[in-house]
């Protein structure tokens, strides 16, 4: 494993300041994302309150890993922003910035005397404002606390992938946020690129259900013309066959056979080309309707070899397979490894080094790279304070008054 080697050059980002009010994982998130590529992140944490991702899965009292990834490359500033002066600060680094994002309860920006376009955009009229809850500004469930594993459910993503026999699944991971942060950086720099020719900014409703909603594919088109709805499928596709996780002698590997000349390639490669003219298997459609039979067919040829040996003849064939990893096989893989998607970054706390993926997708001129693994709470307070135009007597007195934290070290990692 390598050692941060990506290049230190400016990202394509460079020059944007982002304001990131969010917790958890949603909108720090999008803010990472924009993080990874250049722009100047400045994470707002409420004076002793710091961003639960700090302690989900923590390890000996150290920010957890969690935090090293969604808070890497971020400038941690702490404030409070119910305290005048807090508020003040936060209007004038909002004179300055280019986006804030906030993933607040909707009114609660309000209540703070912070609404978006009466105050925001008339402090600064270029201003992109991310606003991320769990299920959009308005409607009957707006006021609902937002999670990530209640958009799983009610998008229909938790219901598919369960056994026939058994109950919905949900992901094992943050996936709702992961998505929605991924479309949030996205409508951020599309808005951005909308103020850059109009001078105009604008307020961004993001929310969780949506954003799943938007991956899980056509099932809605058809429940609307046809009043279908799907079963539970396991690991299966409604539309294409075969497509599945299938048990070897030494682990499990996935195939899919999403074109029908990939799918009787794998008849080819399991020894039995006879196949490719039976009716049954002939046609997706065939497929479909004989999926139980295809399934039995192809695992009773897998079980009897290895994955390696399963992946070889059918990746030599031209089918789509491949091994069903768990973490450890992930970080070994010789390609993983020859592509060194993973860097080692060094820990702000010097609690030892902390592995990282290279930021992505990689770019040829300006790519990304990790800064830093996560500062602690209000690292950047006072740094940031000063270039504000604050003097040390000032920054002594907001320490005293509550509206910032105590003074912490502004090393970065190496």
């Amino acid at each position: 494993m390598t050692r941060t080697e990506t290049p230190t050059g400016p990202g394509p980002l460079e020059g944007l300041t982002v304001l990131d009010l969010a917790t958890i994982f949603a909108g720090p998130s999008a803010a990472r994302h924009l993080a990874d590529f250049g722009a100047t992140v400045i994470k707002i944490e409420r004076p002793g309150a710091p961003d639960g991702a700090r302690r989900l899965g923590e390890v000996d009292g150290e920010d957890s890993f969690y935090w090293r990834l969604v808070g890497r490359n971020k400038l941690p500033m702490e404030l409070d922003l119910k305290h005048p002066r807090g508020r003040e600060i936060l209007l004038q680094l909002v004179r300055r910035a280019d986006v804030l994002i906030e993933n607040f309860r909707p009114g609660t920006l309000e209540r703070l005397q912070l609404d978006p376009e009466s105050v925001l955009l008339r402090e600064n009229p270029g201003l992109v404002v991310l606003r991320v809850t769990g299920y959009g500004q308005d409607g009957p469930y707006a006021s609902r606390a937002g999670f990530g594993t209640i958009a799983e459910a009610m998008s229909t993503l938790a219901h598919g992938p369960g056994q026939p026999d058994g109950p919905p699944t949900l992901p094992p991971i943050a996936l709702a946020d992961e998505v929605t942060g991924l479309q949030g950086a996205f409508a951020v720099l599309a808005a951005l690129r909308y103020r850059d020719r109009t001078g105009q900014g604008q307020v961004i409703d993001a929310n969780l259900l949506e954003s799943l909603v938007d991956i899980i594919g056509p099932g809605p088109a058809i429940y609307h013309r046809t009043g279908h709805v799907d079963g539970r499928y396991g690991s299966r596709l409604t539309f294409s066959a075969p497509r599945n996780v299938y048990r070897c002698a030494d682990g499990y590997i996935v195939l899919s056979g999403s074109s029908n000349e990939a799918a009787l390639r794998i008849f080819d490669a399991i020894g039995k080309p006879q196949l490719r003219h039976d009716p049954r298997f002939q046609t997706p459609a065939a497929r479909l309707a004989h999926v139980d039979e295809l399934d039995r067919l192809i695992e009773d040829w897998t079980q009897e070899r290895s994955v390696e040996e399963v992946v070889r003849t059918l990746s030599q064939a031209g089918a789509a397979c491949g091994p069903v990893y768990d973490v450890a096989q992930l970080v070994a893989d010789e390609h993983v490894q020859a592509r060194r998607c993973f860097i080692e970054v060094e820990s702000p706390a010097g609690e030892g080094p902390v592995l990282q993926l290279q930021p992505t997708p990689r770019f040829s001129r300006t790519p990304g790279q990790v800064r830093h693994a996560g500062l602690a709470p209000g690292a950047c307070t006072e740094k940031i304070l000063t270039e504000l135009g604050y003097s040390k007597e000032e920054i002594e007195e907001l320490r005293e008054q509550g509206v910032i934290g105590q003074a912490r070290s502004t090393a970065l990692a190496a």
